[in-house]
């Protein structure tokens, strides 16, 4: 099973022991998790998308403070949020009586939770300071020149693809790797945009696509739990597998004890 040592072309500079990728889930993963995932020999993952910049850096120092090994920082792609005052003074309307069902206070405005790493020159600043040896991106792609300016800093770069048409934009825009996200994956779905026709395809299905059309290595994402599922991406010519719900009850995790629990039982 040493095969995808020789097709890892993309990582081979990680020195990978395992071709496993630890899914930086944000709310979930944590510096401790995904430095222990590197220190085991696959590639721990770190989700920066829902920190701003400075917790950002802070939490790529922690992980740094943990392991000298590789690691990948995720970053969330979505289209910029774009203020509509109006239309958000009507939504808080709508939502007001669902406010005092719960003894609740309603804002007295809506704020963006999560700012795009495609509008985000701060936290590009903070990527391109602290040179994570990977950076992965997620729901769609930042400009050519924030590409680029990554790439310049000798990151490697992974994108998730839901479909072909979403891996061949990854590679025309000099993405290193694509991870195939199939429909079984437990995190939210990448898909560029959310507005277009989801096809839902499988894990495997999608694997043999992208790894059948592209010129790229090709990771394995969703419902890959143990060996076996590993096993059977591989075989369909997948360079490795990104695994998340696998990690969820690990010890580094910070789920809540009950998310655990469901999982474990």
């Amino acid at each position: 099973m040493q095969a995808w040592r020789s097709r890892l072309t993309a990582l081979n500079s990680l020195d990978l022991h395992h071709p496993i990728l630890q899914a930086p889930m944000a709310g979930v993963s944590t510096p401790e998790m995904a430095a222990a995932v590197s220190r085991a020999g696959g590639l721990g993952g770190l989700a920066v998308g829902h920190l701003q910049p400075p917790a950002a850096a802070a939490a790529i120092e922690a992980t740094r403070a943990l392991t000298d090994r590789p690691f990948n920082v995720n970053l969330f792609c979505h289209a910029p949020a774009r203020p509509d005052e109006p239309r958000e003074r009507a939504w808080l309307r709508h939502l007001a009586p669902s406010f005092t069902r719960f003894g609740a206070e309603p804002p007295a405005g809506l704020e963006e939770l999560y700012r795009s790493f495609v509008d985000d020159p701060a936290m590009l600043e903070v990527l391109l300071t602290q040179r994570p040896a990977v950076v992965s991106l997620h729901f769609g792609l930042p400009s050519q020149a924030t590409l680029s300016a990554l790439k310049a800093a000798g990151i490697l770069l992974l994108a998730s693809a839901t479909n072909l048409d979403e891996a061949r934009q990854a590679e025309r825009a000099g993405i290193d790797m694509v991870v195939a996200q199939g429909y079984e994956a437990g995190g939210h779905r990448g898909c560029f945009d959310p507005e277009a026709a989801d096809l839902r395809l499988s894990t495997s299905v999608l694997t043999r696509l992208l790894v059948t059309n592209l010129s790229l290595p090709v990771v394995a994402a969703g419902g890959i739990m143990d060996a076996a599922g590993a096993r059977a991406a591989l075989e369909l010519g997948a360079v490795a597998v990104q695994m998340g719900t696998a990690f969820v009850a690990s010890p580094e995790s910070s789920a809540a004890a009950a998310h655990r629990e469901l999982l474990l039982h």
